[in-house]
């Protein structure tokens, strides 16, 4: 199984400047990393607090903007001749629920819609958003979850994610901006935050490096489906390059936190330790997503195993790569 972006994965063109939003984060720094190796130079928008250690070797290849994004000047700035736009700031978790709604809408949901204005009005061409596959569908009705399936989150975090989509269709129904829609499962990999509160394999990895105990909410057997970043890129970029959409990108197999805790204990060797918390509200049960849309119209498959995933994560947290 190859850990290099298919060769025949399509790779997009662009006609001006490329923006990506939380170009700093895990996903974000991943994204303009490969954008770099294929020869862009990409704008990144991030916040003045964020780190940019992600970034410390392409940063003489990128332009670099700090500022916030709920503030309209710097968005404004940002956007300024823009071919495309990667949407993939998100300011809350999914297990923040029903108490930061507020801040939901304050931070994600009404910069969004600023931001859909203004590349309007500045003649973006194409925006791609990363959604949220794992909350956006709420409880499954059916398994694999495929993109026609109703759409009920249980958290906020997914609710703000189903309002942003929405908001996106609408800008796609009546201007002209190309809008694609990625609802990603869980991704993984290198870059991620062992020390966050969110994406259990880094965590786990962190604690187990740290010898810190890990949290497991309910008996943990709940499902989720995870995906390496590497792929979760490849098929950013070739969703770039493709007709505009709304596709799962996905690993397409589900795995018990207690399944995860697993792979963790036998790539690192080590056993872990876990703390027992009853189960949070917002999640769901069993999350499992059907990619097999994304890898007809991509021409792309998700080719990184997990357990092959779990190792290359566990030499980057321990600086071995």
């Amino acid at each position: 199984m190859m850990d290099t972006i298919s060769p025949a994965t399509a790779i997009p063109t662009f006609a001006g400047p490329v923006l990506v939003l939380g170009g700093a984060g895990f996903i974000g720094s991943s994204l303009v990393h490969a954008l770099v190796a294929q020869g862009v130079r990409p704008r990144v928008l991030t916040r003045p607090s964020r780190s940019t250690a992600n970034l410390r070797r392409v940063l003489d290849r990128v332009e670099l903007i700090h500022g916030d994004f709920m503030d309209d000047s710097v968005l404004r700035a940002a956007m300024k001749g823009v071919d495309t736009v990667y949407h993939l700031i998100t300011t809350t978790f999914p297990n923040m629920v029903t108490e930061s709604s507020n801040y939901d809408l304050l931070s994600n949901l009404l910069p969004t819609i600023r931001m859909l204005e203004l590349a309007r009005e500045m003649g973006v061409r194409r925006i791609v958003y990363a959604s949220s596959g794992g909350t956006i569908y709420g409880e499954p009705q059916q398994l694999p979850i495929t993109e026609a399936h109703p759409l009920a989150p249980k958290s906020a975090y997914g609710q703000s994610k189903l309002t942003i989509e929405n908001y996106l269709s609408f800008y796609a129904r009546t201007t002209a901006l190309e809008v694609t829609i990625l609802r990603l499962s869980n991704p993984y990999g290198p870059s991620q935050n062992p020390y966050g509160s969110q994406g259990l394999v880094a965590v786990a990895l962190g604690c187990v490096l740290d010898d810190r105990p890990v949290r497991v909410f309910g008996d943990g057997e709940a499902v989720r489906d995870y995906v390496f970043i590497d792929d979760v890129i490849a098929a950013m970029l070739a969703a770039t390059a493709a007709a505009p959409d709304l596709l799962n990108i996905s690993g397409g197999e589900g795995r018990s936190v207690n399944q995860v805790l697993a792979a963790v204990e036998a790539a690192s060797g080590k056993t872990i330790q876990r703390i027992r918390l009853p189960q949070r509200s917002g999640d769901v049960g069993v999350n499992v997503l059907d990619n097999s849309r994304a890898r007809a119209s991509l021409n792309w498959s998700p080719r990184i195993m997990f357990e092959h995933g779990i190792e290359k994560t566990w030499r980057a947290v321990r600086g071995l790569t």
